[in-house]
């Protein structure tokens, strides 16, 4: 008589490779980290539908003090090949993804810590990075008002005041070296070297990938799909 070995039930679990269940028609459902201030988690949405729109009076997710967001400020959205896409809905105040690296073009804006910066582009050898505060932003006031950074050598870094680099703010959230502006052939590229990471501005739609983060107004998000 031949009997069966016993089985490890528990043994094996640990090594079953088997993935874990999940629909097979219906699209798959993602999650909206609203991020606490200070800290890298908060509270998490569950996005059971084809959009979320994000905005400080209207909206699924609404941040009402928030004077920098727009009424109706952003939209994360189902594709048809069911990836998602972040949408600025004609904000005032801008929606900006965080990036690694990212080309500029005169005209384009960026969040270092606190502290926004646009891009105005003399001809492929020269730029200026002009500030922008958070007030002047809540206040409307044009981009061009602010401090005047001049940017023509091959390598413009951007820091804390008092670390040496090219580019000094008085900001504390900026790192001693926080990210560096290159300039090429190709035109500009800003690549990020800080802690609170480098944000651009987004114009057209921008398909989010696993997870990404985002800000709308001085709030930060993380979007994670769960396909």
């Amino acid at each position: 008589v031949v009997r069966p070995r016993p089985v490890d039930l528990a043994g094996r679990a640990g090594v079953d490779a088997t993935p874990l269940t999940r629909p097979v028609l219906r699209a798959s459902m993602a999650l909206l980290h609203v991020i606490d201030d200070g800290r890298e988690t908060g509270e998490t949405v569950r996005m059971r539908g084809d959009r979320l729109v994000i905005g400080r009076h209207e909206g699924d997710v609404v941040v009402p003090h928030d004077l920098l967001m727009s009424p109706r400020h952003a939209a994360i959205e189902r594709m048809p090949d069911g990836q998602w896409q972040l949408v600025d809905l004609g904000s005032g105040g801008g929606t900006f993804v965080r990036v690694t690296q990212a080309r500029l073009r005169d005209g384009g804006e960026v969040v270092i810590g606190s502290t926004r910066l646009v891009l105005r582009e003399v001809d492929l050898s020269e730029a200026w990075l002009v500030e922008r505060s958070p007030r002047d932003v809540a206040a409307g006031l044009p981009p061009d008002g602010g401090r005047r950074h001049e940017c023509h050598a091959p390598v413009t870094t951007i820091g804390r005041t008092g670390h040496g680099c090219t580019i000094q703010l008085d900001d504390r959230f900026v790192s001693p070296i926080h990210a560096e502006l290159v300039r090429s052939a190709r035109g500009w590229k800003i690549r990020n070297a800080g802690v609170n990471g480098v944000w651009v501005r987004i114009g057209d739609p921008v398909r989010l990938g696993e997870p990404s983060q985002f800000q709308c107004g001085e709030q930060r998000f993380v979007f994670e799909s769960l396909r």
